[in-house]
């Protein structure tokens, strides 16, 4: 089973979204109006009074852009770039939104001007690269993710190191791809997304007895994924280790039950 491209950019879109939405403690709400936000949150001593009323509209903007209410969603974003059009995350926030209804051109001309105010932003740098990745864009989305992970305030470099590796993978950029997985296991070595990155990276060439290391080493440690135990049962398989991939399936299905990855273990399918 390959990385799927449009997995690796919803991924991005619902962390991006979160982060916006949870970005300030005082949102304002649907139904409130702009004055009662105002006397609802309240603005850092040293922030400007114009880019505080555009986070506002910001946040709001991501907020409907997570139920799904693109239209409003716009709206908000828009008051928000009218407001302070120099504003990174509306403009980035923009992006997630004509994404999501398919609107690329939009979308990157958005994420765009996201990057050209605010080139600092990593996390704008992510879903940037996340959404240019989508597009098969995959040598333009890479140089998005180095941008972030060069950025020394830059809070969250896992997140880029993982979508680029998956961009690269996805991509067949094998050399590339490992390496990204590599430095998240430096960066996160108590996390299973990096070894289970080198897991699908030694699926994808055939090195099981690589696949079989790397998915016991994920499962000795955090967030244990459906994935593992299914790189784990085609590693056994391709192996011949009937008894340890019988042990991999059960485990799949008791702790993962509704995982498509049981539907494609049992069809036999391991690409």
């Amino acid at each position: 089973m390959s990385v799927s491209k449009s997995r690796i950019f919803h991924r991005a879109l619902a962390v991006a979204a979160v982060l916006a939405v949870s970005a300030c403690a005082n949102m304002k709400k649907p139904g409130e109006n702009a004055d009662e936000a105002s006397q609802a949150g309240t603005a850092t001593s040293n922030e400007d009074p114009l880019r505080y009323r555009a986070r506002l509209h910001t946040e709001l903007g991501a907020n409907y852009l997570q139920r799904g209410q693109f239209a409003i969603a716009l709206e908000e974003l828009r008051e928000a770039s009218r407001i302070d059009p120099r504003y990174g995350l509306a403009h980035s926030i923009t992006g997630l939104v004509h994404a999501s209804l398919n609107e690329d051109a939009k979308a990157e001309a958005a994420f765009r001007r996201a990057v050209e105010v605010a080139p600092n932003e990593g996390d704008i740098r992510n879903q940037f690269g996340s959404f240019l990745c989508g597009l098969n864009k995959t040598r333009e989305g890479l140089e998005q993710f180095e941008a972030a992970l060069r950025l020394p305030l830059y809070q969250t470099p896992h997140i880029a190191l993982e979508n680029a590796g998956s961009c690269a993978l996805a991509a067949a950029m094998i050399r590339p791809a490992e390496a990204y997985f590599n430095r998240l296991v430096q960066a996160q070595p108590f996390s299973s997304r990096g070894y289970q990155g080198l897991a699908a990276v030694a699926l994808k060439t055939s090195r099981y007895e690589d696949v079989q290391r790397n998915v016991e080493a994920g499962l000795r440690t955090q967030q244990v994924t459906a994935q593992l135990y299914f790189y784990g049962v085609c590693a056994e398989r391709k192996l011949g280790n009937k008894s340890r991939e019988d042990e991999y399936r059960a485990q799949l299905k008791s702790r993962f039950f509704d995982s498509p990855f049981n539907d494609a273990v049992d069809r036999g399918g391991c690409e």
